[in-house]
């Protein structure tokens, strides 16, 4: 027989662990680049006869994130998430809000989330200029600890995620009693 991990409905047991014990899954963020969103103020036009169309801008973006989200292999995140979207700053004319709608529609669309509605919180900041990408992390929905460092400008910076604590009555090894 060999030794290892079985899942019923609601817990995991492992060998070695005493039974009872739950094995925590450890939240890992999924982490992928896309081309940077274009504004929401260029996603559609007004055409008469049809309402509102995507532009042309818009509809190539969107298929150069699917295709940047396609050749890196990107996990699903099932369930309710928390989206980090770092975007590269390239105008100082530019709002940081005005890129979040893009981005999470073409995570949807790749199927790397169920749907933007099961998106629990957002942080979308400018990150510095370089190539022109969005870096995204996708974590499950957890506590975390999140910490801004601004550039020396404060038009961009970077953002530090902690790693999740453990809760009370876990290990260090993510196993908590009944």
């Amino acid at each position: 027989m060999t030794a290892h991990a079985q899942t019923n409905t609601n817990r995991t047991t492992v060998p070695g662990v005493p039974t009872g014990a739950v094995e925590t899954p450890k939240p890992v963020p999924v982490t992928f680049t896309i081309p940077a969103p274009p504004s929401t103020n260029n996603l559609f036009l007004n055409k008469t006869g049809k309402g509102r169309i995507p532009t042309a801008q818009y509809t190539d973006w969107k298929m150069q994130a699917a295709t940047a989200i396609r050749s890196q292999h990107v996990r699903k995140v099932a369930g309710r998430v928390i989206v980090l979207i770092g975007v590269e700053r390239h105008s100082s004319q530019a709002d940081i809000d005005n890129r979040t709608k893009a981005a999470l529609d073409a995570l949807v669309k790749a199927e790397i989330i169920d749907d933007d509605r099961f998106v629990t919180a957002a942080f979308v900041f400018w990150s510095p200029k370089a190539n022109y990408l969005a870096h995204i992390a996708i974590y499950p929905c957890q506590r975390m600890t999140l910490t801004f460092h601004p550039s020396q400008d404060g038009a961009s910076g970077a953002l530090v995620v902690d790693a999740p604590q453990l809760e009370f009555g876990e290990d260090d090894h993510g196993y908590q009693p009944e």
